[in-house]
C-alpha cells in the first residue's frame, strides 16, 4: 500500500449500505504554502471538491483485489488558512453490470502538503448519506452501464462549502485492499457543448442538438417557476423526431426534481454519450442552457497519411472522433448503451490508436487490467471490471493479439513479461480441453441464470453478428468444436509462440500445437472445393472463418486461390461484419499484396451510407441505429480500423 495511504483507513456513512447509495464526506485541513496532493481510492466513484470548486473524478475501474487510487495535485485550488474538502461517492452494489466488479461501499483518502500527512479518512470523518441524490433507486440505463440517477435540488444545502445537518463521525469499514496508482491519465473535463435547440413539441418538451456526437456529464442551468420533475432523455439519434428514451427494456434518461426559481446542475459520475438531449417538465422552464462537460482522455492526434481523398479524409476524422469518445477509465466499446471494455473491441481500438496517437500508455493499462481478471475457468472475463460470471471465450483469443501487437508497436518486453503467466494460464484453459479429435469444443453449462440469451450458460460462444456466428445456433448451445475458435487458438498460439521467443522463451511448444490443431481444423472443416466450413456438419461457409484459417495457416497452397475468390466475390457464403472487417482483409493482403485494392476500394462502399449520413462518428453495424432490434450503436469503435487500413496502405 502506498506509503501516504497506510494510515488512513476505508470508511462509509453507514453501517449497512445498500445498491445505489450516495455517501457525502466532509474534512478540513490548514495550508500556508507548499505541494497539497490529494490521495483518494472509492467503490464505486467519486467526486471531490476543495472550497466547493470540483477538483477531482472518475474512480479508475478496478478489481477490489486490485485495487486503484488517484494522486491530484490541488495546489493551485488550495487557500490560505483554512480549507474544506468535500467528497461524494456513489457505491453501485450491483454483480450484474459489465462495467463494475461488486466490492464493499467505502472511501479512502489522504491530503499531505509537501509529504506530511494533513487530514485522512477516518472514523472520525463526518459523513451522511446524500440527501439531494435519491438513495436506493435502483434504476437501470441498460444492463451492462448500470443505474442512471434522479436528483432533488429542493434537498439541496451548502454542504460543499459550509457545515450542514445530519454529519456524523463514520463508520470504518474493514477491509484490507492492494493499492496501486492509476496506471495511466485522469480524464480532463472540458468546456460545455452547449445544445442548440432545434424542436418543441406542443407539451413543451424541447430537443436540444449537440451538433454531433459528445461523451459527458450533463449540465443545466435554467429558471423553474415552480417546484416540479423535469425527465432529460439523451440519444444518438432522432426517430420519428424524438429521442428513443425507451428500447427494448432500456431507459436513457435521468430525473431532476427542479426547486422553484434557479437551478443550476452539473453531474460529476454518469457519463452520457448522445448527439441529442430531449427534455420534458410539468411545466414550462426559462432560459434553459443544457450541454454536456466532456469527459475526455488525453490524446494528440499524430499526423494522418498523405494524399487522403476528400471521402477517405472524411471518414479519417470520423474514425479518429470515434476513438477518442470511446476512450475513458479504459477501452469501451461504445459510449451510449455499454461503456464496456471487451478483448475483442479494444483489439481493434488499440491498433488504430497506435497510427493515430502513438498511444501505448493506455493500451497498457487496459491490457493489464484484463490480466487482472481472476476466474476459476483460467478464461477471461466478458468485460473488465465486471462481477457477473458471464464471457466470450473467443474473445480471450483475440487477448492473445492485442499483447504481441502492443508489444511490436510499443517495444515494450517488461510488461508482456509480467503478464506471461497470465497469459499461459489462459492457453491452457483451450488446450487442456482439446479432444480426441484434436479440436477444442466450444464451452457450455447451465448454471448462468443472468445470461438468459445463451440460454442460461455462462458461456456465449460468440464469433460476430450473423446467423450461426452469433452463438445462438445449435452447434454453439451443443458445445461442439468450430472452425472459428480452433482457427482464433491455432493463431493465439503462434502470438505465443512469437511472444516467448522475443522475450528469449522457448516457444517451440506453442508452434507445434498450433501445427497440430490446424491439421485438425483441414481434416474437419475442408470441403472438396478447398473453403472452410464453419461447422462439422458441413452446411455454412463465411468470409471470417475462411479468412481466419488462411491467416493461421490452416489453409496450404492448394486452398488459396479458391479462398481469394472466395473473399472477393460475392457468393453464397456468411459476409464478414464491420468488427470483423480486418480478418477479411488481412487474409486478401496476405494472399495477395495486388489485393491493397480492393481494400481500399471496399472500405470506401462499406462506409459511404455512413459517411453520407453526416454524423461525427462510425457505427456498429451497417445498419446503424436500425441494427439489433433499433438498439445499435452509432459510435463504436471496433469500426475505427479505415485508420490502420490508410496508414498502412497509402503510405508505401
Amino acid at each position: 500500500m502506498n506509503q501516504l495511504l497506510c494510515n488512513a483507513k476505508w470508511i462509509w456513512c453507514n453501517a449497512n449500505p445498500k445498491a445505489d447509495e450516495y455517501g457525502e464526506f466532509v474534512d478540513k485541513f490548514f495550508f500556508n504554502g507548499g505541494k497539497a496532493v490529494l490521495k483518494i481510492s472509492a467503490d464505486s466513484n467519486y467526486a471531490a471538491y476543495l472550497n466547493g470548486e470540483l477538483v477531482a473524478f472518475g474512480q479508475y475501474a478496478d478489481f477490489p483485489h486490485d485495487k486503484v487510487y488517484d494522486e491530484i495535485d490541488i495546489t493551485a485550488h488550495c487557500q490560505s488558512g483554512e480549507n474544506r474538502l468535500a467528497i461524494i461517492v456513489w457505491y453501485y452494489g450491483i454483480d450484474t453490470s459489465l462495467v463494475y466488479y461488486l466490492g464493499k461501499a467505502a472511501l479512502m483518502y489522504t491530503v499531505a502538503v509537501d509529504g506530511d500527512v494533513c487530514c485522512q479518512s477516518d472514523e472520525t470523518t463526518l459523513s451522511r448519506m446524500s440527501r439531494a441524490y435519491q438513495n436506493h433507486r435502483c434504476k437501470l440505463i441498460t444492463n451492462q452501464v448500470g443505474f442512471s440517477y434522479t436528483y432533488d435540488a429542493n434537498k439541496e444545502d451548502a454542504w460543499l462549502t459550509a457545515d450542514c445537518e445530519g454529519f456524523a463521525p463514520s463508520v470504518v469499514v474493514e477491509q484490507t485492499l492492494p493499492l496501486r496508482v492509476r496506471p495511466c491519465k485522469r480524464l480532463e473535463l472540458r468546456a460545455p457543448v452547449v445544445g442548440k435547440e432545434c424542436k418543441r413539441f406542443r407539451d413543451g418538451g424541447v430537443i436540444y442538438d449537440l451538433g454531433g456526437e459528445e461523451v459527458g456529464f450533463l449540465q443545466m442551468e435554467f429558471t423553474a417557476p415552480y417546484e416540479q420533475s423535469v425527465i432529460i432523455s439523451y440519444g444518438e439519434h432522432l426517430e420519428d423526431g424524438c429521442v428513443r428514451r425507451l428500447i427494448d427494456g432500456r431507459d436513457f434518461s435521468v430525473v431532476y426534481r427542479a426547486k422553484a426559481g434557479k437551478n443550476v446542475f452539473l453531474n460529476p459520475f454518469r457519463r452520457l454519450g448522445a448527439a441529442y438531449l430531449e427534455v420534458h417538465s410539468e411545466l414550462p422552464i426559462d432560459d434553459m442552457q443544457i450541454a454536456l462537460r466532456p469527459t475526455m482522455y488525453p490524446l494528440e492526434e499524430k499526423p494522418r497519411p498523405k494524399g487522403l481523398t476528400s471521402f477517405q479524409n472524411k471518414l479519417y476524422d470520423m474514425c479518429v472522433r470515434t476513438l477518442v469518445l470511446c476512450a475513458h477509465e479504459h477501452y469501451e466499446d461504445c459510449p451510449w448503451r455499454e461503456q464496456g471494455l471487451y478483448a475483442m473491441d479494444s483489439r481493434n481500438q488499440m491498433l488504430c490508436g497506435y497510427y493515430a496517437f502513438s498511444e501505448y500508455e493506455f493500451a497498457r493499462a487496459s491490457l493489464q487490467l484484463m490480466s487482472k481478471d481472476n476466474r476459476e475457468d483460467g478464461l477471461l472475463s466478458c468485460c473488465y471490471p465486471m462481477s457477473m460470471d458471464f464471457l466470450i471465450p473467443s474473445f480471450s483469443l483475440h487477448y492473445f493479439t492485442s499483447c504481441h501487437e502492443y508489444m511490436k508497436y510499443s517495444g515494450d518486453e517488461d510488461f508482456i513479461e509480467e503478464i506471461f503467466p497470465k497469459l499461459q494460464s489462459i492457453l491452457r484453459a483451450f488446450t487442456d480441453r482439446i479432444g480426441d479429435d484434436g479440436l477444442v469444443p466450444g464451452f457450455v453449462d447451465t448454471e448462468c441464470k443472468a445470461a438468459a440469451y445463451t440460454g442460461g450458460s455462462r458461456y456465449f460462444n460468440f464469433y460476430e453478428w450473423r446467423e450461426g456466428l452469433d452463438g445462438c445456433g445449435p452447434e454453439a448451445k451443443d458445445g461442439l468444436p468450430d472452425l472459428l475458435l480452433n482457427t482464433l487458438l491455432s493463431k493465439a498460439l503462434q502470438h505465443m509462440a512469437a511472444m516467448a521467443e522475443q522475450l528469449g522463451k522457448d516457444g517451440s511448444e506453442y508452434v507445434s500445437l498450433s501445427d497440430a490443431i490446424n491439421e485438425a481444423v483441414r481434416r474437419e472443416y475442408l470441403g472438396d472445393d478447398h473453403l472452410f466450413y464453419d461447422f462439422g456438419s458441413h452446411q455454412t461457409k463465411s468470409e471470417l472463418g475462411n479468412a481466419l484459417a488462411v491467416l493461421c495457416g490452416a489453409a496450404k497452397e492448394e486452398d488459396l486461390a479458391a479462398i481469394e475468390q472466395f473473399l472477393l466475390t460475392d457468393c453464397d457464403k456468411t459476409p464478414v461484419t464491420l468488427s470483423m472487417r480486418c480478418f477479411k482483409y488481412d487474409a486478401l493482403l496476405k494472399l495477395n499484396a495486388a489485393n491493397a485494392a480492393f481494400v481500399l476500394k471496399d472500405i470506401e462502399r462499406t462506409y459511404t451510407p455512413i459517411v453520407e449520413y453526416g454524423g461525427t462518428t462510425v457505427w456498429e453495424d451497417e445498419g446503424g441505429c436500425q441494427s439489433f432490434d433499433a438498439a445499435g450503436s452509432m459510435c463504436h469503435g471496433w469500426s475505427a480500423l479505415p485508420i490502420y487500413y490508410y496508414h498502412t496502405l497509402l503510405n508505401q
